[in-house]
């Protein structure tokens, strides 16, 4: 499976290189603090509260990511809701999922890709999760789904999301 988000753009410090211009994006806070954690949503991209955070889409819905701040006794409850949010969807996880491990100075990252398809295609299922060190912060959650057309017709939108998401962590 390919997907349009390359794997390099969340695991070398979530940096990429944007392969061309993306529309004005309008900066959102994701977990409030001093500093926030912001990201850069791209025009034409929508965002609304959810129970932990954020959530951004696509207009056309091809294309949903969740920013989610959590204390880890909550992450099995939130990985059970997002689960059943794709299940009802109709994504099927395919197979086991690939993790990789960063070590930064204030938090790890860890990147999760689950082999999934929708509508009989693959798909883009993609876990980020921030840790930070000090362990009276919350932890973050971001998670990627893209429709297989989604993931190719946005993947300049993704990186660009990422990269400011990126910039705002290493910020903290």
């Amino acid at each position: 499976m390919t997907t349009s988000l390359p794997k390099s753009a969340s695991v070398a410090s979530l940096a990429v290189l944007l392969m061309g211009a993306v529309a004005i994006a309008n900066p959102v806070t994701v977990v409030p603090g001093q500093p926030p954690v912001t990201v850069d949503l791209p025009a034409g991209w929508t965002s609304s509260a959810i129970k932990r955070g954020i959530q951004a889409k696509t207009s056309d819905a091809e294309v949903f990511v969740w920013f989610e701040s959590f204390r880890p006794a909550e992450l099995k409850e939130l990985l059970a809701e997002h689960e059943s949010d794709f299940k009802r969807r109709g994504v099927t996880v395919t197979g086991e999922a690939n993790i990789e491990e960063k070590d930064f100075p204030t938090y790890f990252l860890k990147i999760t890709d689950v082999p999934a398809t929708y509508e009989g295609k693959p798909t883009l299922l993609r876990y980020v999760a921030v840790s930070p060190k000090d362990p009276n912060k919350r932890q973050l959650l971001v998670s990627v789904w893209a429709s297989p057309k989604g993931g190719t017709r946005y993947a300049t939108d993704l990186n660009a999301i990422f990269d400011s998401f990126r910039m705002s962590v290493e910020a903290l």
